[in-house]
Parts: structure tokens; C-alpha cells; sequence
């Protein structure tokens, strides 16, 4: 099974002393390959940014197809 990667950074709102500050929520998550646009566009959505993405395999030394 192939997936990916992905390091994004979403705002969430916080409030602090009655005043709405944005606090940035960074998180690494893995997502199938086949459900990668959908990911993509929920993170954008969110006002998100899409850090770093990496192809990552199954066990090591096992051939994916890739």
C-alpha cells in the first residue's frame, strides 16, 4: 500500500482575554494514496498549508510497485 506523508499547519482559532488570536496547529499524518486530493483540498479549505510531503512505503525491503 502506497502512502504519503504529509506535514501541514492549519490556524485554529483560539480565544485569550476576550480577543480572538490565531494559533497555528502543526500535525504529520499518513494518507493513501488514493485519497490524496481529497486530503489536499480538506487542508486547503481549512486555510492550511501543506508543508512537506513524502512518499512513504509498506515494511522495508517489501516491493510496492512503485
Amino acid at each position: 500500500m502506497r502512502l504519503f506523508k504529509v506535514t501541514a499547519c492549519i490556524p485554529s482559532p483560539e480565544k485569550v482575554r476576550s480577543q480572538r488570536e490565531l494559533q497555528n496547529t502543526y500535525f504529520t499524518k499518513w494518507v493513501p494514496f488514493e485519497s490524496w486530493f481529497a486530503e489536499q483540498q480538506r487542508i486547503m479549505k481549512q486555510g492550511g498549508r501543506i508543508l512537506k510531503v513524502e512518499l512513504c512505503c509498506g515494511p522495508t525491503h517489501t516491493n510496492v510497485g512503485n
